[in-house]
């Protein structure tokens, strides 16, 4: 990586490092500069001002995110191993503490912020997509293929996500999520079991 973009690719990792760490009030320039190890002017000279680094911070980690569960994800057509990666993908996010507890801070920023909730937006409509596409590969083949809104359902779960986690994120009550996980896991059960009566579908 040429030295402009690692220095660049720096100053990304420290917001969102500051971010979850120290909360959005507590994400300066100075504070940035603190976790990254590098001088607060370096922040300056790859960006126009902060709010240009929170958004593009929100952007990086997001597409990073999203590459990665696409790779764990991206071959289940089988429901409760969809929700086992999934399990385990969240817990890997939360020992992290990164990528999620960045973003829920950027939900503070996007109140006052039009950048940041523009680029919250786009996020959103990222993730949704991805959900969209594991719906469609739980249904296909099945009588419901056609009939399934998946945009819809993809929507509905990156909300509930979003929903929960918020809740998780004002009171730091992380059961939540574990009980969400385990209403989901028996009702994929009996999803799989309906779907091995699925014929393949031919190869376009």
């Amino acid at each position: 990586m040429a030295p402009r973009a690692e220095t660049r690719n720096r100053l990304l990792e420290a917001a969102i490092r500051t971010l979850a760490v120290e909360g959005y009030g507590g994400t300066t320039a100075r504070s940035i500069a603190r976790t990254g190890g590098f001088a607060p002017g370096v922040i300056y000279y790859h960006f126009e001002d902060l709010e240009a680094l929170l958004v593009a911070a929100l952007r990086h980690t997001s597409q990073a995110r999203r590459a990665y569960y696409e790779e764990a994800l991206g071959s289940c057509t089988d429901a409760a191993e969809l929700i086992s990666r999934l399990r385990d993908l969240y817990a890997e996010d939360m020992r992290d503490k990164g990528h999620i507890d960045a973003v829920q801070e950027l939900v503070t920023a996007s109140a006052t912020s039009p950048r940041v909730r523009a680029e919250l937006l786009a996020h959103i409509d990222s993730w949704s997509e991805f959900a969209t596409d594991a719906v469609q590969r739980l249904v296909a083949g099945t009588t419901f293929e056609d009939m399934a809104p998946s945009r819809d359902i993809g929507m509905m779960a990156v909300a509930m996500f979003l929903g929960v986690q918020t809740l998780i994120h004002l009171d730091g009550d992380r059961s939540r999520i574990q009980s969400l996980f385990a209403t989901v896991e028996p009702a994929a059960i009996l999803w799989d079991t309906f779907a091995g009566n699925r014929t393949p579908t031919p190869d376009k």
